[in-house]
């Protein structure tokens, strides 16, 4: 039956109702408050209270209406839709009556509960507790010896799980929850314009489920098999129309700005190592010095054991140390660079009076910073420094793109030889099909044979390009990488900025915190 539209109720309108109550079923609803319903009929009147909660109506009966007030009416409807939107179900019919009855006594105290369910509400894990117990259990995995999942895995994982649209679902039972649900958080990111989001909260989320859904915590979660089976993904639309394939001139600007000397000694490298060797950022910020040697069999070259890989591929052993590395040969005209590198870094060691790191790119301004002095560049570093460069939209990763083109494209090498210098189970050109992978993944050898003409010739095909590249004076360009860097950090007034940080670093001065007195002091200690 239709329900009218909502009415002021009083006092008087409801006795009339009830009094004019027909043979037919009515309901009338309560304007002043949403939910509360008086149903008439003429053998009883009877209130109600209806809402909808995580899908379905939810239709509660208060009690006689001859007997309640409609004062009680509202109180009761409201403190009833409290009790079930706070995951402790629909109210037990004594607890209803507990609550009306003491509204109407006079000067007696009645005992009410603060919940009293109709049936007890599942004796499960709620959404928190369930992604809390997951985030632990990656964790535990992320420590042991077995290492099964990279700390930068567990981080995403546990933000993604528990970004704000999923938190929403923290209070409700892990087995009431299904994939509309969860659909209808990553609708809502799609309407936001977060579509990567969207599409990450559905590739973790079933990974969760998979997880509550095993033995070990079937019972304790709650999860229903197969919950998120029918849960997709929203389209990205056109990816590889987004991506950037920088061709091999703006590589060779930033290889050219990096080598000019206006950043800093270990950003410059850093960025000129990530140029030459198409690696990922984490792979360049984690190198370390004693995985860089030179290469006995060809006079002039270096080898790049690099022992941060994104796909496990087995530890070292006594028997072989390098094993599970990945390595790079380095043409000399790289080489010499890394050695050069590598003694301005030692002998700077030496003048402060302190160890050498073990990273190839300490943390920058560590001391500064009060950080570990042990910790390596972070990856956001490479990331600014390339996109403050004028002339250049490329981010790091972009390399690898240009990397992959210009070699396979326009050069003609075999794109099984690119993959194997890229470290990649394919191309990262999506329209090259990598015909090596099993060459690639299987053997134990390192191909340093192949990889070496490979290298050689990007090397090359840099030299070339940078020949025809101008920059403007090392003022000038030093000028346009603090705006671009003042600009993507949100300031707006330069002069007030340069103000703030001389101000800052005379209160560091002051105070002995500079780099220069912690070194000093370090020495004569």
């Amino acid at each position: 039956m239709p329900r009218k539209a909502a009415l002021d109720l009083n006092a008087t309108s409801v006795a009339r109702l009830v009094r004019e109550a027909g043979e037919a079923y009515k309901e009338h609803a309560d304007g002043a408050c949403p939910g509360l319903t008086l149903r008439t009929h003429r053998a009883g009147s009877r209130w109600f209270a209806r809402f909808r909660h995580e899908g379905p109506q939810v239709r509660i009966l208060l009690g006689d209406a001859k007997v309640w007030t409609l004062a009680q009416a509202r109180s009761v409807a409201i403190d009833v839709r409290r009790h079930v939107e706070a995951g402790h179900g629909i109210p037990a019919t004594e607890w209803i009556e507990l609550k009306r009855a003491a509204l109407a006594s006079k000067g007696e105290t009645v005992e009410v509960p603060a919940y009293m369910p109709r049936t007890a509400p599942p004796a499960t894990w709620t959404y928190r507790e369930a992604r809390e117990a997951w985030g632990a259990w990656l964790r535990r995995e992320a420590e042991s010896p077995a290492q099964a999942f990279r700390p930068a895995t567990v981080r995403n994982y546990s933000a993604v799980v528990g970004c704000p649209g999923m938190r929403a679902l923290d209070d409700r039972f892990v087995s009431r929850i299904d994939a509309g649900d969860v659909a209808q958080v990553v609708e809502s990111l799609v309407q936001e314009g977060k579509r990567s989001q969207g599409r990450d909260v559905v590739r973790v989320t079933k990974r969760l489920w998979a997880w509550l859904g095993e033995p070990g915590q079937a019972k304790r979660s709650g999860a229903a098999a197969g919950a998120m089976v029918g849960l997709k993904a929203p389209r990205l639309g056109n990816t590889k129309g987004r991506q950037h394939f920088p061709l091999l001139q703006e590589v060779a600007i930033m290889l050219r700005i990096a080598q000019h000397g206006v950043l800093s000694d270990g950003v410059g490298m850093a960025v000129e190592l990530l140029i030459y060797t198409a690696q990922r950022r984490l792979s360049i910020v984690r190198a370390r010095v004693d995985e860089f040697e030179p290469w006995a069999e060809r006079d002039g070259w270096g080898l790049w054991w690099q022992g941060h890989r994104k796909i496990s591929r087995g530890g070292p052993t006594e028997r072989d140390p390098r094993a599970g590395s990945h390595a790079l040969p380095l043409p000399p005209s790289v080489w010499w660079r890394i050695e050069a590198y590598l003694r301005r870094t030692g002998e700077d060691a030496a003048v402060a009076g302190r160890e050498r790191s073990e990273w190839m790119f300490p943390k920058f301004r560590a001391r500064r910073a009060g950080g570990d002095l042990d910790g390596h560049m972070a990856e956001d570093t490479l990331t600014h420094a390339v996109s403050a460069m004028p002339g250049c939209r490329a981010t790091p990763h972009d390399v690898r793109r240009a990397f992959a083109t210009h070699l396979q494209e326009d050069l003609g090498i075999a794109s099984s030889r690119v993959g194997m210098v890229l470290d990649h189970a394919q191309s990262d050109l999506l329209h090259v099909t990598d015909e090596s992978a099993t060459t690639r993944r299987y053997t134990r050898e390192q191909m340093l044979g192949l990889k070496a003409p490979t290298i050689d010739a990007w090397v090359e095909a840099l030299r070339v390009a940078k020949i025809s590249i101008e920059l403007p004076d090392s003022e000038t360009l030093k000028a346009m990488l603090v705006a671009e860097n003042l600009r993507q950090r949100g300031v707006k007034d330069p002069v007030a900025e340069k103000a703030r940080r001389a101000a800052a670093s005379a209160k560091a001065w002051a105070e002995g915190r500079t780099t220069r007195q912690r070194a000093r002091q370090t020495a004569v200690t």
